[in-house]
């Protein structure tokens, strides 16, 4: 019985550890995608500012000088 019980403690003692090391990963990884967040939504507003408040078009619009219409 001792040595199931030490083996069980060990075993608990890992996972702990494994928990803790997944948790500041997790951590880290959070904050990444906050900072990637706000950079996205700097690059956004530099990006609008630059084109006078007008909305952003999609990437497959033709643009102006392609002439339009059919």
């Amino acid at each position: 019985m001792t040595d199931r019980l030490v083996e069980l403690e060990s075993k608990i003692a890992v996972l702990e550890h494994t928990v803790d090391v997944l948790s500041g990963e997790l951590a880290a990884h959070q904050r990444t995608i906050d900072r990637l967040r706000t950079d996205v939504d700097a690059l956004l507003q530099n990006l609008k500012k630059g084109r006078g408040g007008d909305p952003i078009e999609p990437h497959d619009t033709p643009p102006p000088h392609w002439g339009g219409g059919s």
